[in-house]
């Protein structure tokens, strides 16, 4: 019995730690949810209040008419989905023939896409800056995909790779006996059974890329081609900032991500895990 009580008392110390962290880790999407039900004057009142005095929508509605918050949102989903299909293009092919064949410069090969996740975009943001001028795609979406896509591939590439390795290659030889191509062995066999590792590799890619501020800031000036970041730093005055309306922006274009995430949680924690442990 004493061992029992134990058990279950490590069992609420461990709840109560991650309900505490939960709550640490949420504090900021509320607080950020409450301001969009505030008055202006009661966002910076001191002391500062948790519940807001008089809740209104009202920013909610004005939104609409006073921002292009659809328009925003439109580029973030048509930015993200280009990167996604291109990192996958790239990633997919890279991480199979790394899983499946041993070629003379593999491991340096592995190595180098792993270093290259190492340098942050801002390091690089000039050298970009001068190569994509030189490529005429300057102030169009490939300027902003194209590098969002180069930084996502390391991670993506690793996490694959990792996961094909867990599929055992006598179902594909199987399927090569039985006279299968090697595009419809990797199409309609391993990609089908790499589900959960697809789903992370499109999620990580997809908030990546939905996050980008740095490359729409550097790389696009028509205000038409803005994403949800850049739309809300667009926001920012010169001597007068509402930030109402900027945190009501924020919250709709955080939405998005909630829904996917809780569609695909399943998939995502299952792919990020898959691969981790080698049998």
């Amino acid at each position: 019995m004493a061992g029992q009580e134990r058990s279950q008392l490590r069992k609420v110390r461990l709840y109560g730690v991650l309900i505490a962290l939960l709550g640490i880790m949420m504090f900021p999407f509320y607080a950020m949810f409450s301001s969009t039900l505030k008055q202006e004057s009661e966002i910076f009142s001191s002391p500062a209040t948790l519940f807001p005095a008089d809740p209104s929508f009202q920013s909610y509605l004005a939104v609409w008419g006073q921002t292009d918050v659809l328009l925003w949102v439109g580029n973030s989903f048509l930015i993200s989905l280009g990167t996604v299909a291109l990192t996958l293009l790239l990633a997919i092919p890279a991480a199979y023939s790394c899983a499946r064949n041993d070629f003379v410069g593999k491991r340096s090969f592995l190595l180098a896409v792993l270093v290259v996740q190492m340098f942050a975009p801002v390091v690089l943001i000039v050298g970009l800056f001068d190569v994509i001028t030189q490529f005429g795609i300057y102030n169009t979406y490939l300027a902003v995909i194209i590098p969002a896509a180069a930084f996502t591939l390391p991670f993506n590439v690793w996490m694959l790779y990792g996961y094909f390795q867990t599929i055992p290659e006598s179902l594909e030889e199987s399927a090569r006996i039985d006279g299968a191509s090697q595009r419809q062995i990797l199409t309609k066999i391993v990609l089908p059974l790499t589900k959960p590792a697809l789903v992370a590799s499109i999620t990580y890619t997809f908030l990546y890329a939905w996050n980008r501020l740095l490359f729409v800031l550097t790389f696009l000036t028509d205000a038409g081609k803005y994403n949800i970041p850049r739309g809300v730093f667009s926001m920012v005055g010169a001597l007068q900032t509402d930030w109402r309306m900027m945190l009501t922006v924020s919250v709709i274009g955080i939405l998005p991500l909630l829904v996917l995430f809780a569609f695909l949680e399943e998939y995502i924690v299952a792919g990020m895990t898959a691969g981790a442990v080698k049998e």
